[in-house]
């Protein structure tokens, strides 16, 4: 089946609707960005997202489970972005506590 391509907005938006129906409604966490990636074969997606801050509610494992989930459906489509090779990985989320500090 082939995948629908998604700009990086539609697909932050689809990804952080998905997360607000799973997540606990006293939970802040946010959806990491997806960022574009070389494909590493032919069935993989072309993306990936940061690593989720670890949150006591369960929604860094939430969000590991909806981007798996729609990995085989979706691929980014950003015609200006630079795909990140897959050995290089996102810089990790800041926890919650700490952005409420800054």
């Amino acid at each position: 089946m082939p995948r629908q391509n998604l700009t990086p907005g539609a697909l932050y938006k689809l990804l952080n609707d998905e997360l607000r129906a799973k997540r606990r409604t006293s939970c802040q966490c946010r959806m990491p960005l997806p960022y574009l990636i070389e494909r590493p074969d032919e069935v993989s997606a072309n993306w990936r997202i940061g690593t989720p801050a670890p949150c006591l509610n369960g929604c860094d494992a939430v969000i590991g489970e909806i981007a798996a989930r729609l990995w085989p459906s979706y691929d980014l489509h950003d015609p200006i972005a630079v795909p990140v090779k897959e050995d290089q990985p996102a810089a990790p989320a800041t926890p919650a506590t700490e952005r409420s500090r800054a």
